[in-house]
């Protein structure tokens, strides 16, 4: 019978609870929501970064996880706030499908990423690389369907940011030993989708329009 080392319960724990996460995006309608889970699911990945580090004594992964805990937990979240603030009572969050049906399509995606990782030649080691690499496939998945069932801009940089942080968390369990410039330049993805999260605001607020894609789609030349 096979015993759960500490790295295996801790990448476990995080794995399971940054898949709830992503599934609460597709059960939430209000920007403020979505913001916030986004810092969840942040915190929760600076978690897995400080844990690895410090299992594996790599000391650039303890910093990335400092870096991304004031980035991407503290910072970015009340940016974004505070940028949301001048539209936040025009906002609205539609939703093609009802929140149900969202659901089962993401609880089915999960099923596609655990049998793709299964199907993959990886090697069960001390990070559960299969699981690991299912969650992360899992929450690109349910990060794109977010994408597609939120036909609203603001909630589709946030879904492209979970994406972002599925990616993170792939690249700290999969490789610890990454190069420190890696981890950097996926924060400096995350920074620019600030950026064009910051964009749309002022664009929206300049036009007193809704967020709603069907309305940016008319600012095509």
């Amino acid at each position: 019978m096979h015993h759960l080392t500490l790295p295996e319960a801790i990448a476990g724990t995080i794995s399971a609870a940054l898949l709830l996460v992503q599934l609460a995006l597709l059960r939430s309608l209000v920007l403020a929501e979505l913001i916030t889970l986004y810092a969840v699911q942040s915190l929760f990945v600076a978690l897995i970064s400080l844990a690895v580090g410090i299992t594996e004594r790599e000391w650039d992964l303890i910093l990335l996880a400092v870096l991304t805990f004031v980035a991407k937990v503290i910072v970015l979240p009340v940016v974004m706030r505070r940028l949301s603030r001048d539209i936040s009572t025009r906002v609205e969050i539609p939703a093609r499908i009802n929140v149900t049906l969202s659901l089962i399509l993401a609880a089915a995606i999960m099923g596609v990423a655990i049998l793709t990782a299964g199907a993959l030649p990886v090697k069960t080691g001390e990070y559960l690389p299969q699981a690991d690499l299912a969650t992360t496939l899992a929450i690109v998945f349910v990060g794109f369907l977010v994408a597609i069932l939120r036909p609203n801009a603001l909630a589709q940089v946030i879904a492209f940011l979970t994406i972002e942080n599925g990616l993170y968390f792939g690249t700290v369990t999969l490789a610890p030993g990454l190069p420190f410039v890696v981890g950097i330049l996926l924060l400096i993805d995350v920074l620019i989708a600030v950026v064009v999260f910051a964009v749309l605001v002022r664009v929206l607020v300049s036009q007193e329009a809704s967020a709603s894609v069907d309305v940016l789609q008319q600012l095509k030349g």
